[in-house]
């Protein structure tokens, strides 16, 4: 597994801050510092919540309307970065990926034929592109968010020389004794680091989200095409008809069945699709777990933040400071409601897959276990948020519309 480029990124960007739980899949221990900062981090991202908090209130008479919707956005995004950064300390995620990464991933059943070698392949190079789009973007969005207010400081202080001017921040926040304009070159850098974990709380929990859906999609797609491609009967049976009253003088009608010893081979077939949709269904279920509440509370942060970060690029002169971030968020909302959507239209298709298996042509027991089967596969795999709202495409456009509308 970890001789995937994909794999090695996302050790590489993810392990320090518990995202990718490094410490499970190597014997070698994880620096004191990583350990401390993935421990603390909650606590002490809530400090920052605070510290906008008391700035705001401090300073609601004197920010402009522009700057009171920066103030509120900051101290969401802060807000859902203390939120995630609960989740890699929890030992249910660590099992959740440890799970990925051993049990789950297609590399593990590339084995059994070529079109599971074929669609390892493949889910693998989308998982490849897909990890390099979202560090890169995320890199991005973290430096031009802090870059936008050191070129204002150094155009208006340096170059044009402005009177009375004030110097900007990236992240805005004070406690009682303690004011950022005096420490300004430590908070200016501290700013980097907090825009940093909000970055990796944002886009690498995400990440390690899509990783898991597309092993699904791949698993699914697998399922797929063994029912489909169902082995037939090799042999055909004569059934004499002719001496019955309501068929007299019929031909022989004749029918493939399948014999002792195919019927042997269909009952250990049908056993392996049903183990195999109660695999897809159980890691669905873990995820819904782990990432529920997580996403019950991203859709709230999207219901705000996405309102705040359009009135932002409103003004013209601010659109290279949000524009990175504002594609960051809205591209996150709609990847996630995407790719579940795909998930569960996928899934929705394995009940017409289960028709192809030819179950006419089994005996009774393998019947009955094929109608059970059919049975399982009637309900759509959906992942919701807090069990509430469905996480797909209807959810994404009714916050767009909200958004829009606002």
């Amino acid at each position: 597994l970890f001789s995937l480029k994909y794999i090695k990124t996302v050790v590489t960007f993810l392990g320090s801050s518990g995202i990718w739980p490094s410490n499970i899949f190597s014997e070698k221990l994880q620096p004191l510092f990583f350990r401390v900062h993935r421990q603390t981090l909650p606590y002490h991202t809530m400090l920052i919540v605070i510290g906008g908090l008391h700035y705001l209130s401090d300073n609601v008479h004197r920010l402009s309307f522009l700057d009171m919707g920066h103030m509120i956005l900051t101290t969401f995004l802060a807000m859902v970065t203390a939120v995630r950064s609960v989740v890699p300390n929890l030992k249910v995620y660590a099992e959740l990926v440890t799970k990925l990464a051993r049990e789950i991933h297609l590399m593990h059943f590339a084995h059994k034929g070529p079109y599971y070698e074929e669609m390892n392949k493949t889910v693998d190079k989308v998982s490849f592109i897909y990890t390099k789009f979202i560090v890169v973007v995320m890199y991005l969005a973290m430096l031009m968010f802090n870059f936008a207010p050191m070129y204002n400081n150094a155009k208006n202080v340096l170059i044009t020389k402005t009177e009375n001017y004030t110097l900007e921040f990236a992240v805005y926040f004070s406690y009682p004794g303690f004011k950022p304009l005096n420490y300004f070159p430590t908070t200016t850098l501290y700013n980097f680091y907090l825009s940093y974990n909000c970055g990796i709380m944002l886009c690498g929990l995400d990440l390690i989200l899509f990783l898991m859906i597309f092993q699904l999609v791949g698993h699914v797609y697998i399922l797929r095409h063994n029912l489909e491609n169902f082995p037939m009967p090799n042999n055909k049976v004569v059934m004499n008809i002719g001496d019955l009253p309501r068929y007299k003088n019929k031909e022989n009608c004749i029918v493939e069945m399948f014999d002792a010893k195919e019927n042997e081979e269909v009952r250990v077939r049908l056993a392996e699709c049903i183990e195999h949709h109660k695999i897809i269904i159980r890691f669905t279920d873990e995820i819904s777990i782990v990432y529920g509440p997580i996403l019950a509370f991203q859709y709230m942060f999207h219901m705000v933040g996405c309102c705040l970060l359009l009135l932002e690029c409103s003004a013209g002169n601010q659109v290279i400071r949000y524009g990175p971030l504002t594609t960051v968020v809205f591209g996150q909302l709609i990847q996630i409601s995407v790719m579940f959507e795909i998930l569960g239209a996928e899934t929705e298709k394995l009940k017409d897959s289960a028709y192809f298996v030819p179950w006419e042509c089994m005996n009774i027991s393998n019947q009955r276990t094929a109608h059970i089967m059919l049975h399982k596969m009637q309900d759509k795999i959906s992942i919701k948020a807090l069990g509430l709202a469905a996480v797909g495409v209807n959810t994404m456009m009714g916050i767009l519309k909200t958004t829009f509308s606002y």
